[in-house]
């Protein structure tokens, strides 16, 4: 794939400092989004997640003092009682006040939008179906935000860069979230089917979970849905604000639910 000019690859991992010096050297701004989103013990996250965030760190730390970093974490930081998963972001989190140069961490919430692979294969099962799969209640509330306001959100961050150290949550500037029978609705309203809460079964759930993580187990695979998982979906307050990113990067949210579901191909149709 062509790149377009001024882009320089470098090549690596978060296990190769040598590669970790030669991205940093040079930069203005660094945002770090790598990081593994699925495992099922605690080494499958702590290696990406927490020991490549400490090394990436230290080398900002010996070839680029005081260079601006943008770390890209998750809502689920906020419990990390929940999972490995949300364990490891806020153990990586922990890293950066120790850090000399600005940084800000943003915590989203669920993000979706073009090339989602978590929310929209939820999306589509309610336009194929017409039910809204519920892991836990159907009154459990969680925040969203679409893909290009995060972006967005990044992008406001550059020009204030070297003043900012925080933890800043983000959401799609819907207050208060939403609760089941709110995604059914504006899902209805894009795909244009009537669609209905469906609170799952919690027994055959944790079954499929404890089972999906043995099967991943032989087949050397990461699984998505496990325990620890299920203990995240069924969190009953998944709802944040936007208080504090505002107040620091000139940034407000643009695109609504049915907005966003609208700019999202494949899953309202087919």
């Amino acid at each position: 794939m062509s790149l377009p000019p001024g882009i320089e690859p470098v090549r690596g991992d978060l296990s190769d400092n040598e590669s970790l010096g030669r991205l940093v050297e040079g930069c203005d701004a660094l945002m770090h989004l790598a990081g593994a989103v699925r495992g099922s013990t605690a080494s499958d996250f702590n290696f990406p997640n927490v020991d490549g965030t400490a090394r990436l760190i230290a080398q900002c730390s010996a070839r680029a003092p005081r260079l601006p970093v943008l770390f890209f974490s998750s809502l689920a930081a906020r419990e990390p009682q929940l999972s490995h998963y949300a364990a490891s972001k806020r153990r990586a989190e922990d890293l950066f006040p120790g850090y000399d140069g600005p940084w800000l961490v943003l915590r989203p919430p669920a993000v979706y939008g073009p090339g989602d692979k978590e929310m929209l294969p939820v999306f589509r099962f309610m336009a194929r179906t017409g039910f809204a799969p519920c892991a836990g209640r159907r009154s459990d509330r969680l925040s969203l935000v679409f893909v290009d306001d995060l972006v967005d959100a990044s992008v406001a961050w550059l020009p204030r860069r070297e003043r900012i150290r925080a933890v800043c949550s983000l959401h799609d500037g819907h207050t208060g979230g939403y609760d089941w029978p709110d995604l059914a609705e504006a899902a209805a309203a894009v795909c244009g089917r009537r669609v209905r809460v469906w609170e799952l079964p919690t027994h055959v759930l944790d079954i499929a979970a404890r089972a999906n993580r043995s099967i991943c187990r032989l087949t050397g695979r990461q699984p998505m849905l496990s325990p620890e998982k299920l203990r995240e979906l069924r969190h009953p307050d998944w709802v944040c604000d936007n208080d504090d990113i505002t107040s620091l990067v000139d940034w407000a949210p643009a695109t609504s639910l049915e907005d966003g579901l609208a700019a999202t191909p494949g899953w309202a149709r087919n």
